[in-house]
């Protein structure tokens, strides 16, 4: 039987070979994997270059020996798929080649997982390729090897950089990524044999009068809009000489802009309110109204259980873990912020193998504790109804008909001005010029609600919406840990998007300013 404690025979060997010290930290390092199973990585043997020709190897552990205390048999199963998404044993092309495999885990589902890998001609010189692809990389040649044969997403980029033409830059910084994230998507319909086709959900043309669009032009504004834009742009003229950090800000309202104004400097140029930047957290509410396209199509109902289409989680503990329980983060799964970012959240279809092994804090709907893992959960899933990594779906079908270009994949750049068309549709409840996204009815679902109607175990006193908070009195949004805030006030129609790439000693005080501002406009438009 299989202990988390090494075996007594076992002890003894290792202890002569690798000194107590070495032999305690192993024991920690399994002790600690033994309920965090999902953070345990294998790759093929040999690393991520393969050689035209060759016998596709197997897939091992990292750290075989705590594999070893853990299971019984730390053989993994692995399958291996070429570009197209044959499968095949053999490289017989160059190119791109698909791994597989379902690790034996302790207890429960395996250990499911895909990774990318490059087959090179069998005389390709590794060296002379890193001089030739990335002459104006700081690291040595030897690094950039090594890069590519033990990591992954290095890989990727190399695989983009071998199907590109000279500069070899990807289109926006993520976009390799994406696409890459989007065949692993359909790889893991094919190896799950779902045979419905993927979902295309798009944005319906409305008829009648086309609703409010965010409208940068000359806009003839009231004394009171006047009076607030003046006291905004000097609320951030300040800000920006106290931190010296680039931001940016729009506020609209009937889709008309009010402020419009950036502040500083980013990679040598001027900041725009076009300049993507970080969002972090405020991903979110993009998040919720992708998902509301498909509650509104009835594909995905907030109340049914994300097991439906995660395996992992079609289990009797998860039968209350809902795309709801998800969204308003109340899992009960303990998975550390860093665990998220390092294991590429926006691009990892196989994220969910290792949440699944991850320690419950309680069950899904007790408790609430904010996170992001119900965020990751709720996109792995809709990405098997799509076919495509959930980001590329997401610029097809809500980003497209809205007129969003100034973003990177993966939420690592989005301007102000298009995270403002966001708020505007939030403010038209579903609609944007002549698209209608989703409906009034979808709208008020993902809206701040008191959740005991939904999830009964839950305190009475938590109330969120789907990807949306109460943020301020009367507006409806989410801030990221960057600063980057989306506020949106239905009833008056108000938008006021933040961009920036980080928060500063004094972003208490002035974000205090500049929402104070906004609740006494709001005020003038209830009189």
């Amino acid at each position: 039987m299989k202990l988390i404690l090494i075996t007594a025979t076992t002890m003894l060997l290792m202890a002569l070979t690798m000194g107590r010290t070495a032999l305690a930290d192993l024991n920690e390092r399994i002790t600690y994997i033994k309920d965090h199973f999902g953070e345990m990585h294998f790759k093929p043997e040999g690393g991520f270059i393969l050689r035209k020709g060759q016998v596709l190897p197997s897939l091992v552990w990292d750290e075989p020996e705590v594999a070893a205390a853990l299971v019984e048999n730390t053989a993994i199963p692995t399958r291996w798929f070429d570009s197209d998404l044959n499968e095949v044993t053999t490289a017989e092309k160059t190119g791109r080649y698909y791994a597989y495999g379902e690790a034996p885990a302790p207890e429960g589902y395996p250990l499911c997982r895909a990774m990318t890998c490059c087959c090179l001609q069998q005389d390709e010189d590794l060296h002379m390729l890193a001089v030739y692809r990335y002459p104006w990389d700081e690291r040595s040649t030897k690094e950039v090897v090594k890069g590519w044969i033990e990591s992954e997403e290095e890989v990727i980029t190399l695989c983009g950089k071998l199907d590109s033409k000279p500069p070899y830059q990807p289109e926006r910084p993520g976009q390799w990524l994406m696409e890459n994230a989007s065949v692993h998507v359909r790889l893991k319909r094919k190896i799950r044999n779902i045979t419905a086709p993927p979902v295309e959900v798009k944005a319906r043309r409305l008829e009648g009068e086309p609703a409010p669009v965010l409208f940068t032009g000359k806009v003839e504004l009231t004394e009171s809009d006047s009076e607030f834009k003046a006291k905004m742009e000097d609320v951030f003229t300040r800000w920006h000489q106290s931190s010296g950090e680039p931001m940016s800000v729009v506020v609209a309202r009937k889709g008309n802009v009010i402020v419009s104004k950036a502040y500083g400097e980013m990679n040598g140029k001027p900041v725009t309110v076009n300049t993507p930047m970080f969002i972090h957290s405020a991903m979110k509410p993009i998040m919720g109204l992708q998902l509301a396209m498909y509650v509104d199509r009835e594909i995905i109902d907030l109340d049914e259980p994300i097991g439906n289409y995660l395996p992992e989680f079609d289990t009797p503990r998860d039968k209350n873990l809902t795309f709801r329980v998800a969204q308003v983060h109340t899992t009960g799964i303990h998975f550390p912020w860093a665990l998220a970012f390092s294991r590429h959240f926006y691009f990892n279809p196989w994220h969910e193998a290792l949440i699944a092994k991850c320690p419950r804090d309680w069950n899904p709907g007790d408790r609430y504790q904010y996170g992001c893992v119900g965020m990751s959960l709720s996109v792995r899933a809709i990405e098997t109804v799509t076919g495509k990594n959930y980001w590329e779906a997401m610029e097809e079908q809500l980003f497209e008909p809205l007129g969003i270009k100034d973003m990177y994949p993966g939420g690592s750049g989005f301007s102000a001005e298009d995270f403002a068309r966001l708020g505007v549709l939030v403010a038209n409840k579903g609609k944007y010029g002549s698209w209608g996204l989703f409906s009034e009815k979808t709208y008020e679902s993902i809206m701040p609600v008191q959740l005991q109607e939904y999830i009964p175990n839950l305190d009475q006193r938590i109330i969120r919406g789907i990807g949306f908070t109460t943020m301020v009195p009367g507006f409806y949004g989410h801030s990221g840990g960057c600063g980057t805030r989306l506020l949106v006030d239905p009833e008056n129609h108000l938008v006021y998007a933040m961009t920036r790439m980080e928060g500063d000693d004094k972003f208490t005080e002035f974000n205090k300013e500049a929402t104070d501002l906004l609740q006494e406009l709001r005020k003038e438009y209830i009189r």
